[in-house]
């Protein structure tokens, strides 16, 4: 009564043999419902080849293809999903989902039927009876095609069209699951931890045990083929860090000797071959073995970070000489203004200009480029009694909050005060002031605008000016307008655990740990719960809040919305779980 071609999982799409072309002929002639998915030539339709989809996303017309529950313009995304190119369309011929090059916009787009028309089929009616895909879709859950409710509805009506009724298929449970969980106290959060750090081991996020660094993760590429999640094999010192902090503060919590050595093993690679060790540029941080003569000072204090937070377990600090020549380095070309420029490159720093970026500072003060600066050298401060660390970071927070809230933004007004929360928090603990403690609590209760019933913090930038706001053709925010009901694991809310559970520390005042309940019963529903052990107790980039899944734009040309960033997202969540359990203490 009906017939379907289906490529599967062939490593191209299908070229119908000759006696299954003729067989798909008869079936046209007949009127019989035909679905075609992945195949090449269909009657006289002509397959050219495929491209790479991954940045693309899908816009759906209902005047060709109404289904309930879907509204014309209702965006798809189809993750690293491959189209094949068909030339000799007709105009009889109807789009039902077209690739667009650029759409800005969250959930739904109005556009008109002639851009439709334009863009590259993904799904269409050859004629009243034929429909076909010119995408992999019948492994749509495999590789977690978004959103999920969206994706099930058309799925639905694809089955209706073929059975001829309506059909209420069922499906299998999703790739990736995500749980509900209100967090009460730091015991409800110990099940998630486990589960985070195992992650790290089973996902093989470890070279070498730790000897040769981690690597930064996955990236957004999930093969429509099979579900395969691509791994990004790039060693960063931030993210090797990251994560060796979040095996170090295991170590200390649970005596965990494997996570000790694990960490152990992570910070020695970094200082070993990471950090110059003579010459001009004696104590610098390099930034990664694929950027070899960078040096981004917000990356190196994150690196840094987990070391000088020991003092908190009441540890003495590992490494501090090596830590302090590298602030050291860094202060060099510090602004008298507390500020840096965003990246020094070895190559650009000559000593008079060094002498020029120190008189001058930093033209756009930037809590994403400057803030965790700061409050390393307020931690280093802490450790060894440099006054110079104490002096250059409350000038540089004096800066930063001197222009707030207009300071120069990365990706949202949301990540600058996310990323401000956990330094303005150490320097209050460090000097006590009541203008520091002001500062803290005017950021807190601004952040508090974007949070979400769930718990976690939107997305929003005010006039969209921050540098990767609606941009396509490099890195990008998640953000398509205010409003939209998205959140950033990769830079904002990753960064509130630590920084909430730091304020609580410093202030002892319940509204934060109020607070540091709110975003860990977030990121604890956030988190996945799946049977691939390469995604089991990971957080991806972007989360949905009201579709309560991993979804968002993916322009981001490395750092899409399933990407899975070792140390900036998992790392760094974990200690910020974790460190409560020191604080509680």
């Amino acid at each position: 009564d009906a017939f379907c071609f289906l490529a599967g999982q062939e490593d191209n799409y299908l070229n119908l043999p000759a006696p299954l072309h003729a067989r798909l002929d008869e079936m046209r002639a007949k009127g019989k419902p035909v679905f075609c998915e992945f195949v090449g030539p269909v009657s006289w339709i002509r397959a050219r080849g495929t491209v790479n989809m991954v940045r693309q996303r899908m816009v759906y017309s209902s005047k060709h293809f109404e289904v309930d529950g879907l509204t014309d313009g209702d965006l798809f995304d189809g993750q690293s999903n491959d189209c094949i190119k068909f030339e000799f369309l007709e105009s009889k011929s109807l789009p039902v989902l077209t690739y667009q090059e650029y759409i800005c916009a969250h959930a739904n787009v109005e556009i008109s039927e002639e851009k439709h028309k334009e863009g590259l089929w993904a799904l269409w009616w050859l004629d009243k009876t034929t429909l076909v895909s010119s995408i992999r879709l019948c492994n749509f859950r495999l590789a977690r095609f978004a959103p999920s409710s969206k994706w099930k509805k058309l799925i639905s009506a694809i089955l209706s069209f073929l059975a001829g009724e309506t059909v209420q298929p069922v499906f299998e449970e999703p790739v990736c699951r995500y749980q509900e969980t209100t967090v009460t106290s730091v015991a409800d959060t110990k099940q998630a931890v486990r589960r985070g750090l195992d992650w790290i081991i089973n996902a093989g996020i470890l070279k070498n045990g730790g000897a040769n660094g981690a690597y930064e993760g996955f990236t957004n590429r999930i093969c429509a083929q099979n579900g395969v999640h691509t791994k990004n094999k790039t060693i960063r010192a931030d993210c090797t860090c990251e994560i060796g902090g979040a095996l170090l503060f295991d170590a200390f919590l649970t005596q965990n000797a494997e996570s000790k050595k694990a960490a152990d093993a992570l910070f020695k690679f970094t200082f070993d071959w990471f950090q110059i060790k003579d010459g001009a540029h004696q104590g610098m941080l390099r930034w990664s073995e694929d950027s070899w003569e960078d040096c981004y000072q917000d990356d190196v204090a994150r690196a840094i970070l987990p070391l000088l937070l020991c003092q908190h377990f009441g540890k003495e600090v590992p490494y501090l000489e090596n830590i302090q020549e590298t602030l050291d380095y860094l202060l060099e070309a510090t602004g008298e203004d507390g500020m840096r420029i965003a990246c020094s490159q070895m190559r650009n720093l000559p000593p008079d200009w060094v002498a020029e970026l120190k008189k001058a500072g930093s033209a756009e003060p930037c809590a994403h480029f400057n803030a965790y600066y700061h409050a390393v050298l307020l931690l280093a401060y802490r450790a060894c009694k440099k006054e110079e660390y104490l002096q250059y970071a409350e000038r540089g927070l004096s800066t930063l909050m001197a222009c707030y809230p207009n300071t120069r933004r990365e990706t949202s007004e949301t990540e600058e005060y996310c990323r401000l929360i956990l330094p303005l928090a150490i320097l209050y603990g460090v000097t006590g002031k009541k203008e520091h403690y002001d500062w803290l609590s005017r950021v807190t209760e601004d952040l508090a605008k974007f949070r979400h019933p769930s718990g976690g913090y939107a997305e929003w930038d005010t006039d969209y000016k921050a540098f990767c706001s609606r941009n396509h053709k490099g890195e990008c925010a998640l953000l398509a307008n205010n409003g939209d009901p998205v959140a950033d694991l990769l830079y904002s809310n990753n960064w509130l655990p630590l920084g909430f559970a730091y304020a609580y520390l410093v202030t002892g005042e319940q509204r934060f740990y109020a607070l540091w309940k709110s975003i860990a019963s977030f990121l604890l529903s956030a988190q996945f719960h799946s049977d691939d052990k390469l995604l089991d107790g990971a957080w991806a980039r972007a989360f949905e809040l009201e579709e309560r899944e991993n979804c968002g734009i993916p322009y981001d040309i490395g750092w899409g919305p399933y990407c899975i960033e070792s140390g900036w997202t998992v790392g760094e969540i974990l200690m910020g779980l974790q460190f409560m359990q020191i604080v509680e203490k």
